[in-house]
């Protein structure tokens, strides 16, 4: 369960908006986006193999987990597969370890009285889960499950990046997870307590925003426009508050390099295939043009 909830998280959190945008503003933002259109890419420089970066989402979607003919040869023709995080024994272990307070502090005694009824009432009609069952949750644990609708909870092992992560376990090919849980987890509580407890309250005032935009969310992911997806994104962040900003700082530009990095030794080997999410695609500081930075040719394979 642990597991599914952080890797829902990190792919989905950033794609969830508050607001929309007109055609016309929608088709202007994207001509400044870098890498505007595409899930998957071939990269390509002089002395290896071309190797392939494909751009994922946790979730159990028929047409996403669907893989197209082009992505489907690539990643079945590959020598070595990576992902984000290899969700192995081990890090689920290290992700449950760290999901719940040990100290004494619960999200009860944290949030205001009123704050927590609202969280209380959520959960309940939402997950059917009393407040014993998630009080000890940290709290990025518990708007990580709010980030997803409630049918998509328990679909783990039918969700795309897991479902490449097992098929590519099975062929027995190297396997390279390009950070590790506790790195993920470090980034989810890189904030105060009191960051945290603000992002969750957010979490429970937007619910239906959430709920309501995910399937617009998975249309821009189907139609590979991660252009949109980043617009979703920028949409979201909040004018009264920068701790949204600094979560998104860690959460995407400075896992964007820490991924390019660790990936250099399959790249340099070749025909490897990347998983990551598809949001750590695009963008000035995307794993796409930072690979460009250092001499690869990026193409999008269709």
């Amino acid at each position: 369960m642990f597991a599914r909830l952080i890797k829902q998280f990190l792919i989905v959190v950033c794609f969830i908006s508050t607001t929309s945008l007109s055609a016309a503003e929608q088709t202007a933002d994207k001509e400044r986006i870098l890498h505007p259109k595409g899930l998957l890419w071939k990269i390509e420089k002089s002395g290896a193999s071309p190797s392939f970066v494909f751009g994922t989402m946790h979730v159990s979607h028929q047409q996403v987990v669907t893989l197209a003919e082009p992505v489907e040869r690539a990643f079945a023709n590959a020598d070595r597969f990576a992902m984000e995080v290899l969700l192995n024994f081990q890090a689920v272990g290290v992700i449950t370890s760290r999901s719940f307070f040990n100290d004494g502090r619960t999200l009860k005694t944290l949030m205001q009285p009123d704050d927590f009824k609202k969280l209380s009432q959520l959960m309940q009609s939402k997950f059917s889960m009393t407040e014993n069952m998630f009080m000890h949750m940290r709290p990025w644990m518990v708007f990580t499950m709010l980030m997803m609708p409630p049918e998509e909870m328990g679909k783990d092992n039918s969700a795309l990046d897991m479902v490449l992560y097992r098929r590519a376990a099975m062929r027995k090919i190297p396997l390279l997870g390009l950070e590790t849980a506790d790195e993920q987890l470090d980034v989810l509580e890189a904030g105060s307590i009191d960051d945290q407890i603000w992002m969750l309250n957010k979490t429970v005032e937007e619910y239906d925003q959430i709920s309501q935009q995910f399937s617009e969310m998975v249309t821009a992911y189907i139609d590979r426009d991660l252009a949109k997806l980043v617009i979703m994104q920028e949409q979201s962040m909040y004018d009264d508050s920068e701790i949204d900003d600094r979560f998104l700082e860690q959460l995407i530009d400075m896992r964007n390099a820490r991924m390019v990095e660790r990936m250099q030794s399959y790249l340099q080997t070749g025909n490897a295939f990347i998983a990551i999410g598809a949001l750590h695609l695009p963008g000035e500081k995307g794993v796409l043009h930072l690979l460009e930075l250092q001499g690869y040719s990026v193409s999008s394979v269709y």
